[in-house]
């Protein structure tokens, strides 16, 4: 089975956008895929980490390999890389100025993040990563900040690099992103949103949504008048976006880590 390299899930939280990426590489790993689970660390320079430890910890339970991106971490790789010198690159990114300048400026953590994951994965041929990236709206960001500083730039370092990270990104079965929401009409009309807002800002980039905690498996038995209703109204719902079987993950009765993946791996391989 052919994998693309690089898949991106996203939404808004609590959509169950790291079970899913910890099922999906599960997934991947068990096809015989060189897959890693990524993550943010921090948002900003010298912030906690803390939030991101139980993801490490459930993705060690599922022998899942992870990579967790530091962004003082990535910027200096990327300094490095240009300037070639570990020493100097160390230097720069402990001056208040570029600390300022990274923490200041829209977008420009997400940037470093994305050129770090794409050096990652033209370092190594074999390697696939699984993002469980932040909130949508970072997710537009991160795309939007690598058009923008292209545009902003029309030449010099900078500029090369945008412009080779987007023609990436761009290539057939390079990259897919996962939107994740839920099966009620507000979180599918945001979903449906943010498909527009991401085709504005780069038309070609391959995005569906994926409908997670849906109750149609269940429609055949006998549930409760609240549940009954609530079913009638998530299929309403989803005919109006026309979504299909492959796009719709059952609601999983588990509760821990390990029962939640296994409840979700069946559904996985429709997302590939």
């Amino acid at each position: 089975m052919i994998f693309k390299r690089f898949y991106i899930f996203t939404g808004k939280g609590g959509v169950g956008k790291t079970a899913l990426s910890l099922a999906f590489t599960k997934h991947l790993t068990e096809q015989g895929s060189k897959a890693k689970l990524a993550y943010f660390k921090t948002s900003k320079l010298e912030e906690s980490t803390i939030q991101y430890e139980e993801v490490l910890k459930k993705a060690q339970e599922l022998n899942i390999e992870t990579l967790g991106l530091d962004l003082l971490d990535s910027a200096q790789a990327y300094i490095q890389k240009k300037l070639g010198s570990k020493t100097v690159a160390s230097w720069v990114v402990k001056t208040p100025f570029f600390k300022s300048l990274i923490n200041m400026i829209p977008g420009f953590n997400y940037l470093i993040y994305m050129g770090q994951i794409l050096e990652y994965l033209k370092q190594d041929p074999e390697l696939v990563i699984v993002l469980d990236s932040p909130s949508s709206g970072h997710a537009l960001t991160m795309f939007e900040a690598t058009k923008n500083f292209n545009q902003i730039f029309q030449k010099g370092a900078l500029y090369d690099d945008t412009l080779e990270m987007i023609q990436l990104l761009k290539q057939k079965n390079f990259l897919q992103v996962q939107l994740i929401t839920l099966p009620s009409p507000l979180p599918l009309q945001e979903s449906q949103d943010f498909i527009e807002q991401l085709q504005e800002i780069e038309p070609l980039l391959p995005v569906q949504i994926i409908c997670n905690n849906s109750l149609i498996k269940y429609s055949d038995l006998k549930l409760p008048e609240e549940l009954r209703q609530k079913l009638t109204n998530e299929n309403r719902a989803l005919e109006e976006v026309a979504l299909d079987a492959k796009q719709i993950i059952p609601f999983c009765m588990a509760n821990d880590s390990k029962s939640l993946v296994k409840e979700l791996l069946p559904s996985m391989e429709n997302l590939v």
